[in-house]
């Protein structure tokens, strides 16, 4: 007798116990999603990019094609973006930074050659001494560094350094100083850049645009970061390109 109900129709999946399961997930989605959530710790330092890194490659691992059907995709394509989206900028913002550093660098490079120029040889000695041991803000400098003994002297000197007269008797020194007119110097090239924790180093080459000085020029100069996030600048050397 038809009580009027409305008869249920399962279908084929629903009839089939196995179906009624849930389709695996794979690990390496939640992995891959959980990654790309902390790659923001990426833009701290070449050092965490790793982190984005393993994101993307576990996101790709998750998303590797499968004859079944499983779950997980959603999640590793969500750390595929995370992942790309850190690394990219990081690598975009430490790149923009690089520049910005060059550029600096370049224009205190040649700011200290022009300074030779003006005869101001104690204060293009004194961009060669860190931050603590220069005068010129106190002192002047040509009085200072004309009573300066010779090394070995009574006066409390700084045990390690440059010395003024080492530093005015170089060949190079001298053309610089004793030059009849201005040099117009350009940038070359990098020679030769370094950076660690706190420290960079470069060595750029520069040329003299006018032929004042004939040969190229290289100086050597590091950029010292405090723990402040101040940035002091000094020249290590100057030299002939060899």
């Amino acid at each position: 007798m038809d009580s009027g109900s409305p008869k249920v129709v399962f279908s084929s999946v629903e009839m089939d116990p196995d179906q009624l399961q849930s389709h695996p997930l794979r690990v390496s989605g939640i992995v891959s999603l959980l990654l790309g959530l902390i790659s923001a710790v990426a833009l701290a330092g070449p050092y965490m990019w790793v982190v984005p890194i393993l994101a993307i490659a576990a996101a790709l691992i998750a998303l590797r094609p499968s004859k079944l059907p499983y779950a997980g995709k959603t999640l590793a394509m969500a750390g595929l973006g995370l992942g790309l989206f850190f690394g990219s900028w990081a690598v975009a913002s430490h790149n923009a930074a690089d520049q910005l550093h060059l550029q600096t660098a370049k224009g205190f490079a040649v700011d200290w050659l022009n300074c030779f120029q003006t005869g101001q040889a104690e204060f293009c000695f004194e961009m060669m001494l860190p931050e603590r041991d220069r005068h010129y803000k106190h002192v002047d400098l040509a009085k200072y560094y004309a009573n300066q003994p010779a090394p070995g002297g009574e006066q409390d000197l700084p045990t390690s350094g440059p010395v003024f007269s080492d530093f005015i008797a170089q060949p190079l020194v001298k053309s610089l100083l004793n030059a009849d007119k201005k040099p117009q110097w350009e940038f070359v090239r990098i020679d030769s850049t370094m950076r660690t924790t706190g420290l960079r180093r470069w060595t750029l080459q520069f040329e003299d645009a006018a032929g004042v000085i004939a040969e190229p020029v290289l100086v050597r100069l590091v950029a010292k970061e405090t723990h402040d996030g101040q940035i002091h600048w000094e020249i290590k050397d100057i030299a002939r390109p060899e």
